[in-house]
């Protein structure tokens, strides 16, 4: 790390983020060929809501700096709710992600890969699939003015259908869980569940949000299938899927 650049809090699975003006530095792996193939079609497709990719420097890749606030939490771990700002949890920043992530989703449909060396599922889109960002959250999204601008961290980008994305990003924006995690994610009272997720599902553009239902317990199982390649040891991966077990069970009793 040169002199001019200033260390940034390590993300859930990346560390050694730095910042150079307006530049991000982050380490590459394997898949950082077919994450700037798809970040150049983006910006290409006329897609603000994502970095620019810039260049590569050794064994970093150099990205634009999308300025804002990310609502991170320092204190979240599988079972747990994220703790979320006051803007964070408004109806208006609910929409706006919905209809960014409606946006991400037009701009991605047409993109055929050359590249598909992706991190978690590394092929060709099936029909119906699309390449997409893999880890939609607000953990992963930049924030002005109370709502979501731009999504950050594409590492986990890779074929996706776009219902199962759109639900799983519902599990983090609504938020979708028990009383207790809701609670830990700062609403007090507690939000009409329901209500939110008509509002997300319309912003994103669906007539009925009933449509969401099946991918919601597709998406949680296919992120217990990623657990495998989170950088934990035996006990935090237990916990993990021990969490996502919680979330099928309270789906189950939700729906």
């Amino acid at each position: 790390m040169s002199l001019d650049e200033t260390p940034l809090p390590a993300g859930r699975m990346t560390q050694g983020i730095t910042r150079r003006g307006g530049q991000l530095l982050r380490p590459m792996g394997t898949w950082s060929g077919a994450v700037h193939e798809f970040l150049r079609h983006l910006e290409a497709a006329g897609f603000s809501g994502a970095p620019t990719f810039l260049a590569t420097e050794g064994e970093r890749e150099v990205l634009t700096y999308v300025e804002g606030d990310v609502p991170a939490d320092p204190r979240w771990r599988p079972g747990r709710g994220h703790r979320l700002p006051a803007y964070a949890r408004s109806e208006a920043a609910l929409v706006a992600a919905a209809e960014l992530i409606g946006r991400l989703h037009g701009a991605a449909r047409g993109f055929r890969p050359a590249d598909t060396r992706f991190r978690f599922d590394p092929r060709v889109p099936r029909a119906g699939e699309i390449i997409s960002h893999g880890d939609l959250g607000p953990w992963n999204t930049v924030y002005r003015d109370g709502v979501p601008v731009a999504f950050i961290d594409w590492d986990a980008a890779g074929p996706v259908s776009p219902l199962v994305e759109l639900a799983a990003a519902a599990w983090e924006f609504v938020p979708l869980g028990p009383p207790e995690q809701l609670r830990q994610a700062g609403f007090d009272p507690l939000p009409d569940i329901v209500e939110r997720l008509r509002i997300f599902a319309g912003a994103y553009g669906l007539a009925d949000w009933r449509t969401i239902q099946p991918a919601l317990q597709r998406c949680r199982l296919l992120a217990a299938e990623r657990v495998k390649y989170a950088p934990v040891n035996a006990a935090e991966a237990a916990e993990a899927l021990e969490h996502h077990a919680r979330e099928l069970r309270w789906l189950h009793s939700f729906l």
